[in-house]
């Protein structure tokens, strides 16, 4: 499966090269240059990975991490003129996977990318299903199951809680629900399904445990 990149960086150059580069290895790349782009992008999109220039126009990035990992489990890769041990320290305290010192080769870059994605596959790999309550969840074949019975979903209602489950715990946007979309219709078609499934699931449809919804955010899946 072709991985999604967000690279975050403002010198225009670098960051040509390095989209180019990483898409002739196979990866799909979506770039911004700044802080408010980057958030814009997280809100409405999933990625398997985002590349993060340490200094950008606005201040330190390191500042925004906390932002990122409240909204996805998605790896960071920093990139980094501040070698020096302090400032690597204070990045990986603050969750991110791993530093690159600028100026670097690319296929550095390429291999310690692969080395991150590896770790989250070989991760997933190791969760195929999500347990919440007396349901069972089962990623890879995206079928629910109650005490050991099939609950029925429809593909969409499966797509949802898949989304869902992959962030469980963490709210997840109704524009990444809609595969991104942000018209009224396709957002109002999550809130329709999202509806669907609370029946099959909750005790109490109206007032949901398990699906809860956030506002203003979209929704969370509970396993807690």
């Amino acid at each position: 499966m072709e991985k999604n990149i967000l690279l975050v960086d403002d010198d225009d150059k670098l960051r040509e090269l390095i989209s180019s580069y990483l898409e002739e290895k196979g990866f799909i790349l979506s770039t911004c240059s700044d802080v408010g782009e980057l958030e814009e992008l997280i809100n409405y999109f999933v990625f398997d990975l985002i590349i993060l220039d340490r200094m950008l126009p606005g201040g330190d990035t390191i500042d925004f991490i906390d932002n990122i990992k409240s909204k996805s489990n998605t790896p960071i890769l920093m990139l980094t003129a501040l070698g020096d041990t302090q400032n690597r320290i204070k990045g990986l305290k603050k969750g991110v996977e791993d530093y690159l010192s600028k100026p670097f080769e690319p296929e550095e870059l390429f291999l310690r990318i692969n080395t991150i994605l590896k770790y989250q596959d070989e991760n997933n790999i190791n969760s195929k299903f999500i347990i919440f309550g007396n349901f069972k969840f089962e990623l890879t074949k995206m079928r629910l199951k109650k005490n050991n019975e099939d609950i029925y979903l429809t593909q969409g209602e499966k797509n949802l809680l898949y989304l869902l489950a992959k962030k469980q715990n963490i709210n997840v946007s109704r524009e990444i629900l809609a595969d991104g979309n942000q018209n009224e219709s396709d957002l109002r078609k999550v809130d329709v399904q999202i509806t669907r499934i609370r029946q099959k699931i909750e005790n109490n449809p109206k007032k949901p445990h398990f699906i809860q919804t956030v506002r203003g955010k979209g929704y969370r899946l509970v396993t807690d």
